[in-house]
């Protein structure tokens, strides 16, 4: 009964479901707190209340449906362990936490062992999402989905269509691993709208309000987007004749799904540029006193700033493009590695809105009958209208001496996948000559297991 937990609550509650509400006692630091929830909330007032787990289970019908909203990691394990024998056969249990997708996987075939579906749900969209309508995205027994569908319908949010932001991915932990690759995304979105807004911003009041103004215009247009709305709100924040966001430390934590998101592409051998750019942006801004230091050995070269606010959205455009691209293909790869039901179209309708990544971006690749962003109109036309200035921007970022990591890692990728003859072929001939790797001829690629000239046998 934390702050999610409560929020999801009050939104079954305020949809006429019949919940109990449990939470452990712990004494003099969590006590009674699901009756003290009841009290603070009207829509709970008919909800039971509970600090003992079995009667807490022995409250709810057969078959049960229990959600657990616990931090990812060891509370997650013991409270599953400590459930899991109180259930009976058919019951469903539901993890609504940022567990690992294989953390879920291991758990579905443990609670197998006792006769009960167990379920991965990602849920998106903070506090508010939680009381409003989240995006959920759920994995797991597809006859248990079936079972919960109508319920979680209800409290999900609806996009521009009406259709509810829930669906099922897929088995095991399909639904924990498009959340991974959400938050993947989301770190990127953030990482990219801080270096944009850097690269325009100024000491000067009147061009601070400028960079304000145009941020409000794209918000108006096709670049609408929940992060860059609350970018806008707060820059707006003062503090006497300063913005408000100044007087932060600019330090960034990590919750740990980025870096899942970053370690599970490369195990599966898919480039997620943007999203490990944003994570390693955050783990050197956690070096301050290192940053301090060497900011004072290397100043920083003054230059002025000429890079026009139209080049700023052209890049914008293009490296969001990117990004849910490179998100895109670590699902599709996991829905052929695993055999999960995950196709773009209904990713982006569960995220389209309800979560922190909610956009008009995603509405519009919905409807794009592409497999591939990179494929899309949406794509063609924005590289053809934005391209030169997102070589301008990277340019003018280095005169600048300006970080742009996500910016950065867009523009690598994307003149990557379009080279259609690298020099990967010097990097097989290293490993051929150091280590006797084997290679592959261009005359007949099938055939492995070749060496160059350089190869002595024994």
């Amino acid at each position: 009964m934390g702050v999610m937990g409560t929020q999801l609550s009050r939104n079954f509650a305020r949809n006429g479901m019949s919940i109990a509400l449990y939470n452990r006692r712990v004494n003099e630091v969590e006590e009674k707190v699901a009756e003290q929830k009841i009290t603070a909330f009207s829509e709970l007032k008919n909800a039971l209340p509970f600090e003992a787990l079995r009667p807490f289970v022995n409250s709810i019908e057969r078959p049960r449906k229990i959600i657990l909203m616990i931090p990812a990691g060891e509370a997650t394990e013991q409270c599953i362990s400590e459930i899991l024998p109180l259930l009976s056969a058919n019951d469903i249990l539901i993890d609504g936490g940022n567990s690992h997708f294989e953390d879920t996987e291991r758990r579905v075939a443990l609670a197998q062992k006792f006769g009960v579906s167990f379920m991965g749900m990602g849920v998106s969209g903070g506090a508010e999402g939680a009381l409003h309508g989240p995006s959920l995205m759920l994995g797991g027994n597809h006859n248990a989905y079936t079972a919960i569908e109508n319920d979680l319908q209800k409290v999900a949010a609806k996009n521009q269509k009406g259709a509810p932001c829930v669906g099922w991915l897929g088995e095991g932990g399909a639904g924990h691993f498009v959340k991974m690759v959400h938050n993947g995304i989301e770190y990127a979105e953030m990482q990219l709208l801080s270096e944009l807004v850097e690269l325009a911003y100024s000491d000067n009041e009147e061009i601070r309000n400028n960079l304000i103004q145009e941020l409000e215009k794209w918000q108006e247009k096709e670049h609408k987007n929940y992060l860059l709305g609350i970018t806008i709100a707060i820059l707006k924040y003062r503090d006497g004749n300063r913005p408000w966001f100044e007087k932060i430390l600019d330090v960034a934590s990590n919750k740990g799904t980025g870096a899942w998101a970053t370690a599970t592409a490369s195990l599966m051998g898919i480039p997620n540029t943007t999203m490990a750019a944003a994570l390693h942006a955050r783990f050197i801004s956690a070096q301050k006193k290192q940053r301090e230091h060497y900011g004072k050995q290397f100043p920083k070269v003054a230059s002025e700033n000429t890079i026009p606010l139209s080049a700023l959205e052209n890049t914008y455009a293009l490296c969001r493009l990117l990004n849910h691209h490179q998100g895109f293909e670590m699902i599709r790869e996991a829905e052929e590695k695993w055999g999960w039901v995950a196709p773009q179209s209904l990713v982006c309708t569960l995220w389209s809105e309800g979560c922190i990544i909610k956009s008009t971006l995603l509405e519009n690749l919905a409807a794009d009958a592409h497999s591939s962003v990179l494929d899309s109109e949406l794509f063609q036309i924005a590289y053809k209208k934005g391209g030169a200035d997102w070589e301008k921007v990277l340019s003018e970022a280095i005169t600048l001496h300006i970080p742009v990591p996500c910016i950065a890692a867009a523009w690598q990728y994307f003149v990557g996948i379009k080279q259609e003859e690298s020099f990967a072929h010097l990097i097989q001939a290293q490993r051929d000559y150091f280590g006797s790797h084997g290679l592959r001829l261009k005359e007949n690629p099938n055939q492995s297991g070749l060496h160059g000239p350089w190869f002595k046998e024994g």
